[in-house]
């Protein structure tokens, strides 16, 4: 046995670990950190404090012990219609579906999709929040509504077939870049959240942080 070359991969395995859980708990300080400006800002986090349902912690599934996603969903008021939120998509994504429309797209992980649900039937309270989960995960550049989307903040509506739930989705994409100042990113996915929940398209169309995708 080579003991030095074991020695010097083993170092560099810990040193690869120490790596991602340093990043992972750059996004759990962004994540407080939106989070914390939503409140003061009168919203709600939908559900409890999770933030992934994609995981896995089977023997056999290894691949999917790490979280591909982080979201967060919130509503305002006590009667919401609508609810809001954004997507961090860290990969890898495997399904062929996913590939392509990262490849279609000119998508370079990571990226933050956002989502606006207006109108919604049932309520953003009525729903499970995996059904949101799921509009926030895939709004802006994954559609299997990709006949029904529209312009660059991409929208279209949805049913209680597709979704659970029957909405009008505004979707836009951000580009996010690791360990940037928590600041810095607070400020590029918060001030468009609030632009989107307001409707001020041509003011988030103006956004530096937006993905200008047709």
């Amino acid at each position: 046995m080579d003991f030095e070359k074991t020695t010097t991969q083993g170092k560099s395995l810990a040193e690869s670990q120490a790596n991602v859980a340093e990043f992972y708990q750059y996004l759990s300080r962004v994540m407080v950190a939106v989070e914390q400006r939503m409140i003061e800002q009168s919203f709600t986090a939908i559900g409890d404090s999770t933030v992934f349902l994609d995981a896995s912690a089977a023997l056999e599934r290894g691949s999917r012990w790490l979280p591909r996603y982080l979201t967060r969903a919130y509503v305002k008021g006590k009667k919401p219609t609508r609810a809001m939120g954004y997507c961090i998509h860290l990969g890898p994504y495997t399904e062929p579906t996913s590939l392509s429309f990262l490849e279609k797209s000119n998508l370079v992980l990571p990226f933050v999709s956002l989502a606006c649900l207006q109108n919604m039937l049932p309520g953003p309270l009525e729903v499970e929040p995996r059904q949101i989960w799921d509009r926030l995960w895939d709004s802006g550049w994954w559609a299997t509504y990709e006949d029904h989307v529209s312009g660059p903040l991409r929208s279209y509506t949805t049913t209680r077939e597709v979704s659970g739930f029957q909405a009008t989705i505004t979707g836009a994409l951000l580009n996010f870049i690791p360990f940037e100042p928590i600041g810095t990113a607070l400020d590029r996915i918060v001030g468009p959240l609030l632009l989107l929940h307001e409707n001020a398209n041509d003011l988030l169309q103006r956004s530096p942080y937006l993905m200008k995708k047709e």
